[in-house]
């Protein structure tokens, strides 16, 4: 049975990603801070596979590797909420590179046979087409630019070990669970609490949407391909929308006219009018493909 530890693994992307690989008996591990994340997303772990650390902590992530010896390592930790990150671009590095500096530290005295970063789309600069995982890197952001940073550290850490290193560049994960306040969960949350007038920032910008449980499959896809070295894959759904055409498929769904406000304090001063994950790559290498569509991921969530 292998021994997979999931940093950040009772958050959005993570906790899901625990669910799948429960469902295939990995022996799993969660270190996470609780920050964000909730212990009821991973119930089915015991106590004693669940740690309550900080990734910054040096001493505290070391032991859990040491007392768990992991064979997989699957660093989702991480400050991805972009205005916060632009609030707090200090603290953003801190916890999203540093933090992955202190995990690649501790795990060098018995470097695990498989490790998966957790990067983003926000490593490629503006472009209205779809981003390929060749192109050069180009970050708008501090959030962008911590990635990128773990992502060179990662690729350091291949260099000098036998391990097959996994970045997974996620584009914009959708679905139950979600932990932090991003454009969609909030129009959900202001229709399912019975308001048709919702308050909105930027209508026009379009974004790759992907089921969060989509997202899982496809890292446990690339993870479990047995190889070393380096492999880059975009994980993201190959369409995109705008937020006009996400509150119109709400419209339909509920059979009920929305009506938009647009605040100007919700509209964001830089932003990128495109963001779609070309998903050749990951479709040649392990066939994975997305199953639900966005019309889907919002019935269920519009059914809460």
């Amino acid at each position: 049975m292998p021994t997979a530890l999931v940093t950040g693994g009772a958050g959005f992307i993570g906790s899901h990603l625990v669910d799948e690989l429960v469902a295939k008996s990995y022996d799993v591990a969660v270190l996470d801070n609780f920050s964000n994340g909730k212990r009821e997303y991973i119930s089915s772990l015991p106590s004693q596979r669940v740690f309550t650390a900080d990734i910054r902590d040096r001493d505290q992530v070391a032991r859990v590797v040491k007392e768990f010896q992991p064979d997989i390592v699957y660093h989702l930790a991480a400050i991805h909420f972009i205005p916060y990150c632009l609030q707090h671009p200090y603290e953003s590095f801190q916890i999203n590179a540093m933090g992955t500096k202190v995990l690649l530290d501790s795990l060098e005295p018995s470097p695990p046979k498989v490790l998966f970063f957790a990067s983003t789309a926000a490593v490629y600069g503006p472009s209205l087409q779809p981003h390929q995982e060749a192109e050069p890197l180009a970050p708008m952001d501090p959030y962008g630019l911590s990635k990128v940073c773990g992502e060179e550290m990662a690729q350091l850490f291949a260099s000098r070990h036998p391990s097959y290193i996994v970045v997974g560049r996620f584009f914009n994960a959708i679905g139950p669970r979600e932990t932090n306040p991003h454009l969609l969960p909030d129009i959900i949350n202001q229709l399912n609490r019975g308001q048709r007038q919702i308050s909105l920032g930027n209508l026009e910008p379009k974004r790759d949407f992907l089921h969060v449980r989509d997202m899982a499959k496809a890292v446990l896809a690339v993870t479990e391909m047995q190889k070393e070295g380096v492999a880059i894959y975009n994980i993201g759904s190959g369409k995109q929308y705008s937020v006009l055409e996400v509150v119109q498929c709400c419209e339909k769904i509920l059979n009920e006219k929305i009506e938009i406000m647009q605040k100007a304090q919700l509209k964001r001063k830089v932003e990128r009018p495109s963001l779609l994950a070309g998903i050749d790559k990951i479709r040649a290498a392990v066939g994975w493909q997305p199953t639900t569509s966005l019309q889907a991921t919002l019935e269920e969530l519009l059914a809460k």
